[in-house]
This record gives C-alpha cells, sequence and structure tokens, in this order.
C-alpha cells in the first residue's frame, strides 16, 4: 500500500510534488500527446471554447479590465523576449497564403476554360 499521511493537506503537497516532478521528467511525451490530441480533436476544443467564452463573457471582460496594465507589460515583454520567433512565424504563414491563394487562382482559371468552352 502507500503511505500514510497525517493531513489531508500532506497528502495533497505530495501528490503535488509527485505529478511536477514527473512533468518535469516527461515534459517531451506530455508535449507530443498534447499535440496530437489538438491536432485530433479541433473541433472539439473550437466549440468547448465558444462555449466557455459564451458563458463567462463578464467575467472575463471584467478580468482584462482589471489587468489590462499587467496585461499590456506581458505582451511587451513577450514581444520582446521572442521578436526573432514571432518574425519567423509571419513569414512563413505569407508564403503558405501566397501558394494558397496561387493554388486557388489556378482552379478558378481552369474552371473558367472549361466553362467557355
Amino acid at each position: 500500500m502507500g503511505k500514510k499521511y497525517k493531513t489531508e493537506e500532506e497528502r495533497k503537497e505530495a501528490i503535488r510534488l509527485y505529478s511536477k516532478k514527473w512533468y518535469e521528467e516527461n515534459k517531451e511525451k506530455v508535449r507530443k500527446r498534447h499535440k496530437k490530441y489538438r491536432q485530433n480533436n479541433k473541433e472539439k476544443i473550437r466549440e468547448h471554447k465558444k462555449k466557455y467564452r459564451g458563458e463567462n463573457k463578464e467575467h472575463i471582460k471584467k478580468y482584462y479590465e482589471e489587468n489590462k496594465e499587467k496585461l499590456k507589460e506581458y505582451g511587451k515583454k513577450y514581444y520582446e523576449e521572442n521578436k526573432e520567433k514571432i518574425k519567423e512565424y509571419y513569414e512563413e504563414n505569407k508564403e503558405k497564403k501566397k501558394k494558397k491563394k496561387k493554388k486557388k487562382n489556378e482552379k478558378k482559371s481552369k474552371n473558367k476554360t472549361k466553362k467557355k468552352r
């Protein structure tokens, strides 16, 4: 069996510490599992977020109003620390969008030529 704890707080603290230790040892495994879950359940996650935002609209609005300055500072700090990653991300997406747009235009032009015949 397991250890006996004198109080519920001791037991909870032991569980918290164990969970933290396990997470530190298995970060990569957890990251892969989360990524796979998000990819396989996009629609489910989208619906959950939509439902949550709808139910907690007032609470979210109040939170942002109370912590406006703190959130701005966090945003600035995050941007400064991750400037390069952000720029790379936007450059990649620009290229992807151009490719998609090009494919879409090619399909449209093929359809137009078929209709003219």
